[in-house]
């Protein structure tokens, strides 16, 4: 039995966490968290005559404070509210395992969100660990729970470094989808293709070339087959695949495989970039700075220098409306061209001037040293 304070400060509590959750869905944060604070301190209050009744509520609205914090981004006191309602429920109440994982799960996302990547790792894989442990068949898209752990750490791997753990991330994310993945539909498939080139691309940039190619042709036919259905889609993607398969190619001395991949990958940024050029002008560059160095590995001049020259024209054009990106990038083209594709010295001086704006950056007294040994001059830094 409860007596009549108990049962007026229940009331109490329900009205204010009521109010509180109106004044967060109309964004005046301020007045919800007086409510919450109120509500949280008359809750706490009511525990000790009753722990099984009111520990629960306790951690509802933690966790409602927690989500509040989050919402307006302050990190800090949304990571201590949610380790609170974790902490009871699991420690105290031994709720079960999915929705301590949820909560597990938002602090990674918390922590990940104010790139604090070490915490957040250790909450997701805390999340992880819970989710695989429950039977699949008591939660509900348990799968795309999984998946969505393991595509956070792969990205938070990624930016850490962590080579072996982002690719562990992706291998994982790969072997829940092959039993998802059907022919009978499209479900999943352009999920898988995706994460088949973020595989490649880790590779490639790992310099394991071999099984960067291997997973970039698997994600390929699956990417073709895909712009078959949706055109546009998947084009960006399908260009920096051909392109990377063009520079492993390249190096492989396939000649003839590169080239066909360098073309379909030029065909396609072109045709991105004449609908966006300011984004894709630059990928349009870069495929004819690669086709330089391709024809001047074989020792096809002509055809090196027409692209090199093709690389600078575009960096000029780009130059005009975003200088301070690609002032380097062209400075750099043009002493590409006097050192490997015999362009004239004189188009050096273009080269110092932007350079000359730039001398407090790190690097660009090297570089005017490497245009002055290109001249045959001496020292004028």
């Amino acid at each position: 039995m409860y007596n009549m304070e108990t049962i007026l400060e229940e009331i109490m509590i329900n009205t204010l966490t009521k109010s509180a959750d109106q004044f967060m869905e109309d964004g005046e944060y301020e007045q919800a968290k007086k409510m919450y604070f109120n509500a949280l301190r008359l809750s706490e209050k009511l525990v000790d005559g009753n722990e099984e009744k009111f520990l629960p509520l306790v951690a509802k609205i933690s966790t409602s404070i927690a989500m509040m914090y989050e919402e307006v981004n302050v990190y800090d006191l949304a990571i201590k509210y949610y380790r609170q309602a974790i902490y009871i429920e699991k420690k105290v109440l031994e709720e079960d395992s999915e929705k301590v994982a949820n909560r597990y799960f938002a602090l990674g996302n918390l922590c990940r969100r104010d790139f604090r990547y070490e915490d957040a790792e250790r909450y997701y894989i805390k999340a992880l660990n819970l989710y695989l442990d429950l039977p699949v068949s008591t939660v509900e898209n348990i799968d795309k729970k999984v998946v969505n752990i393991y595509h956070h750490l792969s990205i938070i791997c990624s930016a850490m470094g962590k080579v072996q753990e982002t690719k562990d991330a992706y291998m994982n994310i790969l072997n829940i989808y092959k039993d998802l993945v059907c022919d009978e539909n499209d479900l999943y498939k352009p999920e898988l293709a995706m994460v088949l080139f973020n595989l490649g691309t880790l590779y490639f940039k790992n310099s394991r070339r071999n099984k960067a190619s291997e997973v970039y042709l698997f994600a390929l036919e699956l990417l073709l087959y895909l712009d078959s259905k949706d055109a546009h889609s998947y084009k960006e993607t399908i260009a920096h695949t051909l392109h990377n398969l063009g520079q492993i190619y390249s190096e492989q001395l396939d000649y003839p495989a590169a080239l066909s991949a360098y073309r379909e990958a030029l065909n396609h940024f072109i045709e991105l970039a004449d609908g966006n050029p300011n984004k894709y002008g630059s990928e349009v560059a870069l495929v004819f700075k690669n086709l330089a160095s391709f024809y001047l590995q074989q020792n096809k001049m002509d055809l090196a220098e027409y692209f090199h020259l093709r690389q600078i024209e575009l960096y000029r054009e780009l130059n005009h409306y975003n200088a301070s990106t690609y002032d380097f990038v062209l400075a750099s083209a043009i002493i590409e061209g006097v050192e490997y594709y015999g362009q004239h010295s004189i188009t050096l001086y273009e080269a110092e001037a932007i350079l000359r704006s730039y001398e407090d950056e790190m690097h660009v007294e090297e570089v005017l040293e490497k245009i002055c040994m290109l001249r045959g001059e001496m020292s004028f830094i």
